[in-house]
């Protein structure tokens, strides 16, 4: 079994952040849309063969996700699963970091990057990874891509490989550049490079 795993396009908090990190926008699940970069990369995935060939392909309901699902597909058979949504910060959503520094101050310093802690109203790590355990427990087919978030798909492949917490964080995954993971039993997939 082949799993094409493919972080969305740049959105606009992504190339705000980068561009303003002292007023990082906390995003979560804030709805926020494809910069026109994002946009050309979702639609380079064009040329990445693998994708040409799955069966199925699913992808998060927020925008950003579901738009590079297509422009990356032009399918529109796209299966949408909230589960696959990125990790909820909760209130913070849509929030200045240079708006909230008092506040902040008072949260876990780990908040954002922890399999306990979590922002007001917003889920853990582990929150993430039970929802996509639930996911493939559902859906499990041949040949599949999966349009999601860093956070999901950090989860996803620990859950797939077997990944301890600190392995899991400090997984890189960058903006459309898909993950391919083979295998057929769960803790026992690989990463395969394309």
């Amino acid at each position: 079994m082949k799993l094409i795993l493919i972080r969305h396009g740049e959105s606009t908090y992504n190339k705000f952040n980068r561009e303003n990190p002292q007023k990082r926008v906390f995003t979560g699940q804030f709805d926020t849309p494809l910069t026109e970069k994002g946009r050309q990369q979702a639609r380079q995935l064009q040329q990445f063969h693998s994708l040409k060939s799955v069966e199925t392909v699913y992808a998060s309901t927020l925008s950003r996700a579901f738009e590079t699902a297509y422009l990356a597909t032009s399918r529109n058979d796209i299966l949408l699963d909230d589960r696959l949504k990125e990790r909820s910060l909760g209130t913070l959503e849509g929030q200045s970091l240079a708006d909230l520094t008092e506040f902040c101050a008072t949260l876990p310093s780990d908040f954002t990057h922890s399999f306990q802690a979590k922002a007001p109203g917003g889920e853990s790590y582990t929150d993430v990874l039970q929802r996509m355990q639930a996911f493939f427990n559902d859906y499990w087919h041949n040949d599949m891509a999966i349009f999601s978030h860093q956070g999901c798909i950090r989860t996803m492949m620990m859950h797939l490989m077997n990944l301890t917490e600190d392995e899991t964080l400090r997984l890189h995954i960058p903006n459309c550049r898909p993950i391919v993971l083979e295998g057929e039993t769960v803790g026992k997939f690989i990463h395969k490079n394309e």
